[in-house]
């Protein structure tokens, strides 16, 4: 079994649910969920309902645990690739069969010692609230410029966030 606190953050939870109608197999409904996680791997979970028994009149329900399922390549960032596989699950809409549950990219932190030195330098220093990009030539009160680094409508001004834009 693997242990989702001992894999770093999870960034994204996906399901996709089955309702299995072949006569063959023991279950009737079965639900794979997977978790993305900070340190690159792949963690998934199989649940499924077993068909009613003379035991269980309403059929049991069994989970497996979770399984390490992959691990992303060496080079390969995990806050890129979940962005990459949440892109794609939006651009196919209904088309899919998975569903986000949690996550996306891992939210952007700035800290708050950071934001109070680019004021203090005198500069017109911005941060991309996407990206966490600092860029040069933003007003004080720059709201939703375009970020330099990711292209997102994500840039305020320095003191605009200190003030909690």
């Amino acid at each position: 079994m693997a242990k989702l606190s001992a894999n770093g953050i999870e960034l994204l939870r996906i399901e996709a649910e089955t309702e299995i109608t072949d006569p063959e197999r023991a279950v009737t409904w079965a639900r794979a969920t997977r978790t993305y996680h900070s340190n690159g791997k792949i963690l998934q979970k199989l649940d499924v309902r077993f068909k009613p028994t003379s035991f269980e009149p309403k059929g049991e329900y069994y989970s497996y645990g979770w399984k390490l399922y992959g691990k992303l390549k060496k080079g390969i960032d995990p806050k890129a690739h979940v962005a990459k596989i949440v892109a794609n699950l939006h651009a196919k809409g209904t088309d899919t069969k998975w569903h986000i549950i949690t996550g996306g990219t891992a939210p952007v932190i700035i800290e708050q010692s950071r934001i109070i030195r680019a004021i203090e330098s005198g500069k017109s220093i911005g941060f991309c609230k996407e990206c966490g990009h600092s860029q040069d030539g933003c007003e004080p009160d720059a709201r939703n410029y375009t970020c330099e680094s990711c292209g997102a409508c994500a840039v305020y001004g320095a003191e605009e966030m200190l003030i909690g834009a």
